[in-house]
């Protein structure tokens, strides 16, 4: 049930907080300005509480301008871009938080079960039998690593209107390019380049992280647009795979490519009429070579050359090998992944990164290989059964969706890193769209029927 606050209600809270302003200001003006912060808190909250898709909004808005790492690099703290471990990472997953807190005040729990979280709440009780016994992550480590594990599933426990996750699945396809468009400035401004030492673009992101969120992007545009067959989905698209391909990304090109050819190939008549196939083919091929023929030609400079592996994979990998074998059925805790590379160690330094780039062997030290098991099947589980009773093209793109960021997550940081907060995000609320259009006489759209008829 919808607990918004009546108008009236509102009016009276907002005079009231005008009247206590106005008395604090004429009996003791000195507290006024103590006073103000909380004021403008509250008003905030207010607002927020009453307009969840203002959260949604400025959900996007922090992850397309890349606030953590912009903040992190004007305070000193930052990690030059990297996106690693810096202290605004770590605060800006608390918004996930936030979002959820107002809609399950609002709206309430929902009875679909959040395997993911639920499995990541076991490992953290069973990282408290391990902490005593591994001696690699103490206890405020675990914390950490469990709210930023745990930030790109919360959602899914929560219930709220068509509209507000409508707003998130379609915010998740703008975040590349809000920070194309905002590094734009910082370019101008010589506040923060568009082009990262390495000549690959990264917007106001790091390019594997500006990457990672065109993964997420193009998903929601394919899903989108099998819902409605608009235009503006199929260009929104191709932007983003034009920005992916400038960041020479390879790991989340990879990861896309799969994923279009599998929704290409096993989309249906009822899904993707033949004659629409063959539209897309033969009229947006010559097109797409001239707008994406520049960004895939500057792309292979690095797919196809003998560029120097930045990522260090072949250097951090046995770090983690080791640690696996060392402790293989329950690994070392909570956390532990992040730990058992030395900092100091001068390659290491030299690297600029102790991550493993790879979700499977670092769960594998953290949760041990029973554990890592069990978090990728809670997702396979999340998200195969949340779509059992899915209109096709819902069912189609969400679940090749996860076949592609299941092998993404074999090359890169896709369940730490901020990234991922976007991508569940979205995974949460197309899941949780399914369930109240499961119900719903209007749940194949109109536009869909009638691509279905010219087929």
């Amino acid at each position: 049930m919808d607990t918004a606050l009546s108008p009236a209600l509102q009016r009276v809270i907002a005079a009231s907080g005008a009247v206590g302003l106005l008395l604090v200001a004429v009996l003791a003006p000195q507290y006024v300005m103590l006073l103000l912060p909380a004021a403008v808190a509250a008003i905030a909250a207010l607002v927020f509480y009453q307009y969840p898709v203002v959260v949604v909004a400025l959900l996007t808005l922090t992850y397309g301008l890349a606030l953590d790492i912009q903040l992190d690099l004007l305070t000193g703290v930052g990690t030059g871009g990297s996106g690693e471990g810096g202290t605004m990472g770590a605060v800006i997953k608390i918004l996930p938080f936030a979002l959820a807190g107002i809609l399950l005040l609002r709206h309430g729990v929902t009875s679909a079960a959040n395997w993911p979280f639920i499995t990541y709440l076991a490992i953290a009780g069973l990282s408290l039998a391990i902490l005593p016994i591994g001696r690699v992550a103490g206890f405020g480590d675990m914390v950490r690593s469990f709210i930023g594990s745990t930030a790109p599933f919360v959602l899914g426990f929560c219930l709220a209107p068509r509209r507000v996750w409508t707003w998130l699945v379609r915010g998740a396809a703008l975040v590349p390019i809000i920070s194309v468009v905002g590094s734009t400035f910082t370019t101008i401004a010589g506040v923060y380049p568009m082009l990262a030492d390495t000549g690959r673009f990264q917007g106001m992101h790091s390019p594997p992280f500006l990457a990672g969120f065109c993964v997420t992007a193009i998903f929601a545009c394919t899903l989108e647009y099998l819902r409605s067959f608009r235009l503006r989905w199929l260009l929104l698209g191709g932007a983003n795979v034009a920005v992916l391909l400038a960041t020479q990304a390879r790991a989340p090109f990879i990861a896309v490519g799969v994923f279009l050819l599998l929704v290409f190939l096993l989309s249906g008549n009822s899904i993707l009429p033949l004659r629409r196939k063959v539209d897309l083919v033969m009229g947006g091929l010559v097109p797409s070579l001239l707008l994406l023929g520049p960004a895939l030609l500057y792309a292979l400079q690095r797919f196809t050359g003998e560029s120097e592996n930045l990522s260090g994979r072949d250097i951090i990998w046995p770090y983690f090998l080791d640690a696996i074998e060392a402790r293989p059925l329950f690994g070392f805790g909570l956390g532990a992944g992040k730990l058992i590379v030395n900092p100091d160690d001068p390659t290491i330094k030299l690297l600029g990164s102790s991550a493993a780039h790879n979700e499977y062997l670092r769960l594998s030290v953290d949760a041990g290989i029973i554990g890592c098991a069990a978090i990728f099947l809670s997702i396979i589980l999340w998200i195969w059964h949340g779509t059992r009773r899915a209109a096709p093209a819902d069912q189609l793109v969400l679940r090749c969706a996860m076949v592609a960021a299941l092998l993404h997550s074999g090359f890169d940081n896709t369940l730490i890193a901020s990234t991922s907060v976007m991508q569940f995000c979205f995974f949460a609320a197309a899941l949780a769209r399914v369930r109240l259009e499961q119900g719903s006489p209007r749940r194949q759209p109109t536009s869909r029927r009638r691509a279905a008829a010219y087929g």
